[in-house]
């Protein structure tokens, strides 16, 4: 396995989960819960058209980012994946770059078109850019 592909499955592993009480968290369900998270945040931003519709969002969007919170707490929590695990984890990897390059098209689309707030700024926790 190439190092690029380990090194994305950790990165995956780092932003996940969802697991209930009642289950133990593991790398692998993380990053599941991880892969669910970014599609609802996609889902979510497909909607913001317009300023309404981007208010609207808003608490939906907090939410999530309450969730990848409690994921990565989560994660931190786990010990080191083993190589085992993390091959596991490396099917879902190419699922995380086709949402995370969704989300990303969303912001730059919102951006230009004048819509990213500051207050969606701060719930997306997108960095001030420097021009």
């Amino acid at each position: 396995m190439k190092p690029a592909v380990i090194l994305q499955a950790l990165v995956l592993t780092c932003a996940i989960s969802y697991a209930t009480e009642e289950t133990q968290a593991t790398h692998f369900s993380l990053a599941q819960e991880v892969i669910t998270l970014l599609s609802e945040t996609e889902l979510t931003l497909s909607s913001c058209i317009d300023a309404e519709s981007v208010s609207a969002a808003l608490p939906k969007l907090r939410q999530l980012g309450e969730q990848a919170q409690a994921i990565a707490d989560k994660q931190r929590a786990l010990p080191d994946s083993s190589l085992n695990e993390d091959l596991t984890i490396a099917p879902l990897v190419n699922d995380f770059q086709l949402l995370w390059g969704a989300i990303r098209a969303h912001i730059e689309r919102l951006e230009n078109g004048g819509l990213m707030s500051e207050e969606l700024k701060n719930v997306l926790r997108v960095a001030p850019t420097t021009n």
